[in-house]
């Protein structure tokens, strides 16, 4: 290698027959490609996984397959929604004096890929190799494969009682529920966010029928459904709200393993309202002890876990507090306008009672 010529960055070196009997092992491996912005080197190793799942379980429709589209999705999609600033390179001008170059090698891993894949006889996820197909497309493909597999597996247990089922059946519905909540993210890419918020309220569904009322995973759900609630500001006061209420379990969890004498007010029965007034208390409760006690403050600075929650919640009830306010404001243009509506009536009414023949005389 000359002496000025920028160093070559290797592929992950990954011997994918050592993963033949577990292909599931090599999800962890492609995210740290997603977490360096390694798309490309992430979704390969994605679409060896598929392949040699297709190979272990014998077809590509098999129900095994369901979380081998859905990682493949989620890939994509993490690809689709980091914003563009995200990919530049910091070494703006060594980037620009080997571009050329960098083209040039491009071009030749395109050609030897398409070589690979025409060589290759098994088949990959729906659509993951047709040419002039968009990312968006091939996610929904994707997407709807695990759909397909996941729900003609389960409906034959959708009436039972999910206390009854099995923890590999249980898995699936979490794995359901993971696959609709992908769904939205696909949508509101799409800025379609009724549709966004439909597919969230299937995935929330899902993870509480199945899953622990408590999960942050459930939280976070809620969360990100209320950042697209734009167009309906109560059930984003909702489910603000419903996040809030499980980060402050987490909380309480760490404040009693801190053995500190603080108690916050939370009511399970919480995250089964179907509404929530602006002007109830349920909105700001817990909000001076999070943001006033002293002994809350001071724990935190040593307790890198009520920190994270404390700071969490800050953030929810900063934008619930955002919610509110918009809330109160349509609040009074709605009672002024009500209140524009019965002088207006009245009006007309006094104008009718007049007897305009004597006004005239």
């Amino acid at each position: 290698m000359e002496e000025n010529e920028p160093e070559k960055e290797k592929k992950p070196d990954v011997n994918y027959s050592l993963y033949a009997d577990q292909p599931d092992k090599l999800f962890p491996i492609a995210q740290e490609q997603f977490n360096k912005n390694k798309f490309e080197e992430g979704l390969d190793i994605l679409e060896q996984s598929i392949i040699l799942a297709v190979k272990k379980y014998g077809g590509e429709e098999k129900i095994e397959l369901a979380q081998y589209y859905n990682k493949y999705a989620d890939g994509l999609l993490q690809k689709l929604l980091l914003p563009t600033t995200d990919f530049l390179n910091i070494q703006e001008d060594e980037e620009q004096a080997s571009k050329n170059k960098d083209d040039d090698i491009k071009e030749e891993k395109d050609k030897e890929k398409e070589k690979d894949k025409e060589k290759d006889e098994e088949k990959k996820a729906p659509k993951n190799s047709v040419e002039n197909v968009g990312d968006d497309e091939i996610v929904y493909e994707n997407l709807n494969m695990a759909n397909i597999l996941l729900k003609n597996y389960l409906k034959e247990y959708d009436e039972k009682d999910p206390k009854t089922l099995d923890k590999d059946v249980i898995k699936y519905y979490l794995l359901l529920s993971d696959n609709y909540s992908l769904f939205a993210s696909l949508e509101k890419l799409n800025s379609d966010f009724k549709k966004a918020d439909e597919y969230y309220r299937l995935s929330i569904n899902l993870a509480q029928k199945y899953g622990d009322k408590f999960s942050r995973n459930l939280a976070g759900l809620y969360f990100e459904q209320a950042q697209i609630l734009d167009f309906d500001p109560y059930n984003c006061l909702l489910s603000l709200y419903k996040s809030k209420v499980i980060m402050e379990y987490y909380l309480q969890k760490e404040i009693d393993a801190a053995k500190l004498n603080i108690k916050l007010d939370i009511d399970e029965n919480d995250l089964t309202l179907d509404k929530l007034s602006f002007e109830s208390e349920k909105v700001t409760k817990n909000k001076d002890i999070i943001s006033t006690n002293v002994e809350l403050i001071n724990n935190a600075k040593d307790n890198p876990n009520i920190e994270e929650f404390v700071e969490i919640i800050k953030d929810i009830n900063i934008k619930i507090e955002d919610v509110v306010l918009e809330l109160k404001e349509y609040d009074t243009f709605l009672k002024t306008k009500e209140q524009m509506k019965k002088d207006e009536e009245k009006q007309n009414c006094f104008n009718t009672n007049i007897d305009m023949s004597k006004v005239v005389d």
